[in-house]
């Protein structure tokens, strides 16, 4: 058991600054571990960042359409 590697994690603040503290924390499965630490495949982690920020984006814009087009 000994012989298994050591994993460095870094716990990185994130959420949002407004609101109480259950609006601004992340929820367990929004969390992922990026294996070998700094080290690790960031650029990788940063694509996917990326991905899911645009993707965000496209469901935010939809919302607020549905919502212009709900109003007129």
């Amino acid at each position: 058991m000994d012989d298994a590697p050591r994993v460095h994690l870094v716990l990185v603040r994130g959420g949002r600054e407004d609101g109480d503290a259950a609006t601004r924390a992340l929820p367990r499965e929004a969390l992922r571990v990026i294996p070998g630490g700094p080290a690790g495949d960031l650029q990788a982690a940063i694509e996917e960042t990326v991905q899911a920020a645009r993707k965000m984006r496209q469901e935010i814009e939809a919302r607020i359409a549905k919502s212009l087009e709900d109003l007129f």
